[in-house]
């Protein structure tokens, strides 16, 4: 009697285990079905509510001046963060140097030296630093040369400065 009490306690642990099977594989199958048919069609609403992974980029001078070893250059340094949870690629910064007055201020809406470097990847969540050189034009710059640096453009990413104009 006592063996047949084992036996209904093992079908009904057996079949609560065969149902919880069944109840698995359909939500897994489900799942990678709504992933198929968001790859098929990006109006779906699963898509619509979850944003794809990007980077967040955002460039900023550090430093600049005359390079202490070559008089007829500068040296600028630029900060290069990525706040996003993804790898930015192909991340290229751009560093003008614009005339300027002596309290600081921008004097010409054209800038006389453009710098444009291509500084490769930036991993997620991280920082880079880079450093452009340029050669110095005493010339056009006047007494009061200013500089300035972005980042232009890169791949998988978003630009800080594009999307909250106020960073710029």
């Amino acid at each position: 009697m006592k063996e047949n009490n084992y036996m209904i306690h093992f079908f009904v642990i057996l079949a609560i285990s065969v149902v919880l099977a069944v109840f698995l594989i359909v939500n897994v199958s489900s799942i990678g079905s709504e992933q198929e048919a968001c790859e098929a069609c990006e109006t779906c609403e699963v898509c619509q509510e979850i944003p794809a992974e990007k980077a967040m980029i955002h460039g900023a001078l550090n430093s600049w001046g005359e390079n202490f070893y070559d008089s007829s250059e500068y040296l600028i340094g630029v900060d290069i963060y990525n706040f996003g949870f993804e790898e930015a690629k192909n991340v290229e910064v751009t560093c003008e140097i614009s005339v300027g007055d002596e309290d600081g201020y921008e004097v010409s809406e054209y800038p006389i030296n453009t710098i444009v470097k291509k500084i490769g990847n930036v991993a997620s969540t991280s920082y880079k630093y880079v450093e452009l050189t340029t050669e110095k034009d005493y010339k056009k710059e006047g007494n009061y040369p200013l500089a300035s640096c972005i980042v232009t453009s890169c791949d998988n990413c978003d630009i800080l400065t594009e999307r909250i104009p106020e960073f710029e």
